[in-house]
């Protein structure tokens, strides 16, 4: 039964999390290919605003925010933009009622957009109606049910990848690929995949609601377990997988249709346990920021697996010119998951985001990027490479000191165990240095800086 077609621009898109927005300027957005600017006023409400200036078309999210008048500054004229996006200076104008004029047109005025922050997520409403600020009330974020949210989570965790909106939904109901994809991860491995024996739709899907489903897993250690993934339009996948020992798991993930060829991923990691008494003590001394940049560190690979597999497949998709149905060969059931969003995306939502689709083809250098995917939105990642640089450098000067040292405890005749050990500390400060520099390199790409370029997944 249809029950009407869906809007793609008429939706809470979540487009960060707040602890990835800096409070002090501009933070360009990316959403259904519009470019927006994010900023936050003296109340704390976050703005949002088409990122361009209606003087020369400049962007806003170069500029800066001024908060005695607590306007957006452009940085090309300094024109300046109130939180209701009205011009309100003109600094190069030749007089106050030249100003005026120019301030109360609709030509200077810039577009706004409706914005709310819901579990530590700011939410954008990006229709360009004027009526947006109103239909916006007629709608909630499609946010994890509170009785479901995942207590052990540490924060949310965000990445945009070179992969489309489509194509990576469409991953996330197919549980069957995690044993082969992500092979060498936790307990993946293709010899303990199993066909899936059960995955069905639960009840009926809708344009606004979306669908449920339920299926049994797919290898030796959770085919035994019920799962059930709900989505809901345009970007909402909540998993809850039940097991058979009692233990649940809930994980949320959203995927946010950012432009043609890119996604934002926007999801929840889980915290950091071992049985092990040492681990545990470790865990504990190693800096909160650096703990939680090795897990993004762990994210990028299982992100990296998926990135080899489905770009390719984008790509020659994109050069078939066929459907879906007639472009893939589905013939196992595991295949349902993937039917089922497609049925729902051409049934309701004309089959793509509604600005079309079109991959592109990328370089190994672009593809595998981690600075644009992750690290230049993550402050924790930032902090970590910024960190790992000093040390790199205080490394460095330490095995300078620790060789001129050896130098002159030679010369002057002092025991050789202090030559010797003096040589030990500038090797183990030289070690630390090349440690600390290819650590600090995994956050700006997956290409390894030394012998060949190539990316070790498997």
């Amino acid at each position: 039964m249809i029950d009407g077609q869906f809007s793609w621009t008429k939706q809470w898109y979540p487009v960060s999390p707040i602890n990835y927005l800096d409070s002090s300027r501009p933070n360009p957005i990316a959403l259904l290919s519009k470019n927006l600017v994010v900023w936050q006023d003296k109340n704390q409400n976050w703005i949002a605003m088409d990122d361009v200036c209606p003087h020369r078309l400049a962007k806003l999210s170069i500029g800066s925010i001024d908060r005695e008048k607590e306007t957006l500054v452009c940085r090309y004229h300094g024109w300046c933009f109130n939180s209701e996006g009205k011009c309100s200076k003109i600094p190069m104008s030749t007089g106050k009622k030249a100003e005026k004029t120019a301030c109360d047109s609709q030509r200077s005025q810039v577009k706004i957009y409706p914005t709310m922050v819901v579990q530590d997520l700011l939410w954008i409403w990006p229709d360009r109606d004027s009526a947006a600020f109103d239909d916006c009330l007629s709608k909630q974020p499609a946010t994890t049910p509170e009785f479901q949210q995942n207590k052990s989570s540490n924060n949310w965790h965000m990445l945009e990848v070179p992969l489309g909106y489509t194509v990576s939904m469409e991953n996330s109901f197919d549980p069957a690929h995690a044993p082969f994809v992500h092979q060498g991860i936790g307990y993946f491995s293709p010899k303990t995949a199993v066909p899936m024996q059960h995955f069905k739709l639960v009840g009926e899907m809708s344009s606004e609601k979306g669908f449920i489903v339920k299926y049994k897993g797919c290898n030796l250690i959770n085919q035994t377990m019920d799962a059930t993934r709900t989505f809901v339009p345009p970007c909402s996948n909540t998993s809850l997988y039940n097991y058979s020992n009692g233990k649940t798991e809930v994980f949320q993930l959203y995927f946010v249709p950012t432009k043609p060829g890119y996604c934002k991923y926007i999801g929840q990691g889980k915290s950091v346990e071992s049985n092990f008494k040492l681990i545990n003590f470790l865990l504990k001394i190693v800096p909160n920021f650096l703990l939680t940049a090795f897990q993004h560190l762990y994210i990028y690979k299982f992100n990296d697996q998926d990135i080899t597999v489905m770009y390719p497949q984008e790509i020659a998709y994109s050069k078939l010119k066929k459907t879906w149905s007639k472009a893939y060969y589905l013939a196992t059931l595991s295949d349902k998951g993937s039917i089922i969003f497609r049925t729902w995306l051409d049934k309701f939502a004309g089959g793509v985001p509604s600005w079309g689709s079109n991959a592109q083809e990328l370089s190994d250098q672009q593809l595998y990027d981690r600075w644009h995917r992750h690290t230049k939105y993550c402050p924790i990642c930032r902090s970590s490479a910024s960190f790992l640089e000093k040390v790199r450098v205080f490394c460095n000067i330490s095995a300078k000191i620790f060789i001129f040292l050896a130098l002159i405890f030679m010369i002057v005749g002092l025991p050789l165990k202090l030559v010797i050990a003096s040589i030990i500390m500038g090797f183990i400060s030289l070690f630390g240095s090349s440690l600390s520099d290819d650590i600090r390199h995994s956050f700006i790409s997956s290409i390894s800086k030394k012998g060949l370029s190539e990316i070790k997944l498997w």
